[in-house]
């Protein structure tokens, strides 16, 4: 079987450094991006099985960047995560196809069985 390749989508290089280090360590193939225009770049030129993707970055926000991705790759499994709770946003991404909308700070371990979930196509978890 072949590693589950994911894209993190988030300008809070701790975030995504600890998260890429928990991401490899189970077999984890994964690439980082700090920002929407980036993301959108790899995921055109690549195979992700799951995005895990901020909403709040500068420039390009996450729901546009979600838009653009659904787009392109609609059957690409995109979880959201957000330091800022929004019922309007939670609603939106979903309606967008997002697979899940998640608050941060989300348990690590937690959002690894989400991830794994996304990428076997086993339906989302309702865990805002």
């Amino acid at each position: 079987m072949s590693k589950i390749r994911v894209l993190l989508v988030d300008d809070e290089l701790g975030f995504t450094s600890g998260m890429k280090c928990v991401l490899i360590h189970r077999d984890f193939h994964v690439e980082v991006a700090t920002n929407g225009l980036t993301a959108l770049t790899l995921i055109s030129g690549q195979r992700f099985d799951v995005v895990v993707l901020d909403i709040k970055m500068p420039g390009m926000d996450g729901i546009h960047v979600l838009s653009e991705i659904k787009r392109f790759v609609p059957d690409v499994p995109v979880i959201v995560l957000t330091g800022y709770y929004s019922s309007v946003e939670e609603e939106d991404t979903l309606k967008k196809g997002a697979y899940a909308y998640l608050l941060k700070p989300y348990p690590i371990l937690e959002l690894v069985d989400i991830i794994l979930a996304a990428a076997s196509g086993r339906d989302a978890i309702s865990n805002s």
